[in-house]
């Protein structure tokens, strides 16, 4: 056998004897690493095959690709659904309205302290009787009072031996038959207030009045020192009418007249309606005898009062009646 080291192929060490190189078992060289980056070798020292680390990340490529795919389907699915419910809610006009607090700032929606409320149990017990207290009935409203129809008064009194027209009759006065039958004075700045209806027939001057008119600032006659004139006239339901104005004011109206064999009905009625007035007076003689009949009035709104002195009945067949000689008002 060769003595060098060429038989083993190994060189001797420094220090060491050729023939102790010699002896040493040859190990065989180390295999080249595989330029994969992996261990050539397995448990046993075999080498893994680079087909095999090809197939292994081929299949966990097969599988991770997939997974990722779905995954980018569902958050993209997601997001679209996210986006549409979005653009419903603000196009939704008829959306149910978020609960609004209550109108009292202090009152909690929820109240934290509330408790159940305890039912009563359905016991034979007896119900309780009666306490003594009474409940108080119901107050009756009166009814309301009636809106003012207006008013009315008659009364009758006697007359002066002189009348002055023009100091009574403050907003106007008037006096019939100074000249004729159909004469009328009238005070001139009286604004026509008091006025006579149509006249009946007969209508006959007369100069009986125990009492004497006088006036000034008349018209047609300015100045009377006083004059017992007037007009008449007879017959059953013949008479006279005059009018003046009637407001919510109260006002006097007074009427001079007579009766001569006869008696007189004067009646006062407002032309608003309403309460009316009245009186009566009689001479049974063929003298005339004279009363003034003061009527006082207001009305519920501007209107009138209209009287009239009618013959009620006759007591004499050769002209008994009624007889006008003046009137005022104030």
């Amino acid at each position: 056998m060769p003595d060098d080291d060429r038989t083993t192929g190994r060189q001797p060490q420094p220090g060491e004897r050729p023939s102790d190189a010699a002896h040493r078992r040859a190990y065989p060289a180390a295999a080249p690493r595989s330029g994969y980056g992996y261990r050539t070798a397995g448990r046993r020292g075999a080498a893994v095959p680079p087909e095999l680390l090809e197939d292994r990340t081929r299949r966990m490529s097969e599988f991770l690709m997939p997974a990722a795919v779905i995954l980018a389907g569902v958050l993209i699915v997601i997001a679209f659904g996210l986006i549409i419910t979005r653009a419903v809610r603000d196009d939704d006009t008829n959306a149910i309205p978020p609960v609004q607090p209550p109108a009292l700032g202090d009152v909690p929606l929820n109240p934290p302290d509330q408790f159940p409320i305890p039912l009563p149990s359905a016991s034979d017990s007896p119900s309780p009787s009666p306490s003594g207290t009474t409940t108080k009935p119901p107050e009756r409203k009166e009814n309301p009072s009636p809106a003012f129809a207006g008013s009315v008064s008659v009364a009758r009194t006697g007359i002066t031996a002189v009348v002055d027209l023009s100091n009574e009759g403050t907003r106007d006065w008037v006096h019939w038959g100074e000249q004729s039958t159909f004469s009328l004075e009238r005070k001139a700045e009286g604004d026509f207030a008091i006025l006579e209806g149509a006249p009946t027939a007969p209508r006959f001057r007369h100069g009986f009045s125990s009492q004497r008119f006088s006036w000034r600032g008349g018209s047609p006659v300015s100045n009377s020192d006083g004059t017992p004139t007037g007009i008449r006239t007879c017959g059953k339901g013949n008479g006279f009418t005059i009018s003046a104005p009637a407001s919510t004011s109260t006002r006097t109206l007074k009427i001079y007249v007579g009766a001569l064999a006869g008696r007189g009905r004067l009646t006062a009625k407002l032309s608003t309606g309403g309460p009316a007035g009245g009186g009566s007076f009689e001479q049974r003689g063929n003298n005339l005898d004279t009363v003034a009949f003061v009527v006082t009035y207001r009305a519920p709104k501007d209107g009138k009062i209209n009287v009239s002195w009618v013959t009620e009945d006759s007591f004499s067949s050769d002209c008994g009646g009624v007889a006008l000689e003046a009137a005022t008002l104030r």
